[in-house]
């Protein structure tokens, strides 16, 4: 397949995953990731993401990792959909790679009023005076809107820092598209029903419209089902 177009491909992928791992109604979602090459080329990455939630007063942003205690769904199992959505940061990463012949080293992803936007740096994280907790804070004020006076002092020196170094406000390179309204629901994401849960970006997309089940529900269901399964054989 053309590279442009797989890249394309999981572009889609990446905004039905981050969809369907929200659990309820949404405003805006923005997702940092980073990938640091230390030696030999081993790889360290990180990925969080933030939504707000949707309402006509402005809610505060929740954190992915707090969506199992929000809504009382199984840990273990939205993971697995998390890790699932980090392997395909990755895959995208191998193909931007491949496709432009040259790395990007952290990227944010905004999802809001039917636009999909990603930019791309190429910073040295390595040799960077800002830390992943200082970036950490950055984020938080720049795309989730936070105000200065929520942070500490030390904080709010260090976001300004970075803010007025026009060094590290460069943008390596963007990715624009116009979300179709009809996508912007729930979906589940099939071929057959044995398909493995890292193939969640591939192909068919079958709108679920029993609403008693969202995806996120059959998901861990399936993940649920598929321990089990392993359970009873290692007991046998």
């Amino acid at each position: 397949m053309n590279n442009v177009l797989e890249l394309k491909k999981i572009y889609t992928g990446i905004q039905h995953q981050l969809n369907n791992l929200i659990p309820e109604k949404w405003e805006s979602i923005y997702l940092y990731a980073s990938v640091t090459k230390q030696f030999n080329n081993v790889e360290t990455w990180e990925m969080y993401f933030y939504y707000i939630p949707k309402g006509f007063i402005r809610k505060n942003p929740v954190n992915v990792y707090e969506v199992p205690y929000k809504f009382n769904v199984d840990e273990e199992a939205y993971l697995v959909l998390v890790d699932n959505l980090c392997n395909t940061i990755k895959k995208l990463y191998k193909v931007y790679t491949e496709t432009y012949n040259k790395q990007w080293t952290n990227m944010v992803i905004g999802i809001k009023d039917e636009q999909f936007l990603i930019e791309y740096n190429d910073e040295n994280l390595l040799k960077s005076r800002f830390t992943n907790q200082d970036r950490h804070l950055i984020f938080k004020h720049k795309y989730l809107n936070i105000p200065l006076q929520n942070f500490s002092k030390k904080d709010r020196k260090t976001i300004l820092d970075y803010l007025n170094n026009e060094e590290y406000r460069l943008i390596f390179d963007r990715y624009f598209e116009f979300i179709p309204k009809k996508q912007v629901q729930n979906y589940i994401e099939y071929e057959k029903e044995n398909q493995e849960i890292e193939d969640l970006y591939a192909t068919n997309l079958v709108e679920f419209k029993e609403k008693k089940q969202n995806f996120l529900t059959i998901m861990i269901n399936k993940i649920k089902n598929k321990r089990n399964v392993k359970d009873i054989i290692e007991q046998s």
